[in-house]
C-alpha cells in the first residue's frame, strides 16, 4: 500500500471511530460537540464542556494493550476521558473485538514499549483500573467497515 493510501485510511478510520463514539455519547443524553478540525491538537471532541479524545485500532494482542506514539501522550493525559474503539483483526481472533473502552486517564497506568521498528509506544492494558468497556457494536457491515480501514497487521 503507498503511503498516501495507508494516511487516508488511517484518517478514515479514525473519524469512522469518532463518529461511532459520538453518537454511542449523544444516545446516552451528553452533549456532543465534534471538532470541526480534524486534526485539532487539544481534543477530537468536547462531551458535556470537557475535552474527550477517540483513539480506533487494532489492539496491540501481544500485551493485550492500546499503543499510542509518544508524541500523543500530552493530549491523552489533557483529555477527561479516551475512548478506544477496537477495530477487529484480520488475522486472528480478538474476543474484545468491535467494544468501545472508556478511559479514566488520570487512574489508566501505561508502559513503554519498543517496537521491532525501534520506535516507541506507550501501551495501556485493556483490563485495568480506568479502562472499562462501554459498549459493543453489533453491526456486522459497521465491524468489516472498521477492519478494512484498519492497516494493522493482525
Amino acid at each position: 500500500m503507498v503511503n498516501k493510501e495507508v494516511e487516508l485510511k488511517k484518517t478514515l478510520l479514525g473519524i469512522l471511530g469518532e463518529k461511532i463514539v459520538a453518537k454511542y455519547l449523544r444516545d446516552r443524553g451528553h452533549i456532543v460537540n465534534e471538532s470541526l478540525y480534524m486534526f485539532d491538537s487539544s481534543k477530537d471532541m468536547e462531551v458535556d464542556g470537557q475535552h474527550v479524545e477517540v483513539k480506533t485500532q487494532t489492539p496491540f494482542l501481544i500485551h493485550d494493550s492500546f499503543a499510542v506514539s509518544i508524541n500523543k501522550m500530552n493530549k491523552i493525559q489533557n483529555s477527561h476521558r479516551v475512548y478506544w474503539v477496537s477495530v477487529p483483526p484480520s488475522k486472528v481472533n480478538d474476543v474484545l473485538a468491535g467494544y468501545v473502552f472508556e478511559m479514566d486517564p488520570k487512574i489508566a497506568t501505561s508502559f513503554l514499549y519498543r517496537l521491532k521498528t525501534g520506535r516507541e509506544v506507550m501501551c495501556f492494558k485493556r483490563n485495568q483500573d480506568g479502562m472499562k468497556i462501554v459498549h459493543q457494536i453489533k453491526d456486522q457491515k459497521l465491524l468489516s467497515h472498521l477492519q478494512e480501514l484498519s492497516t494493522s497487521y493482525m
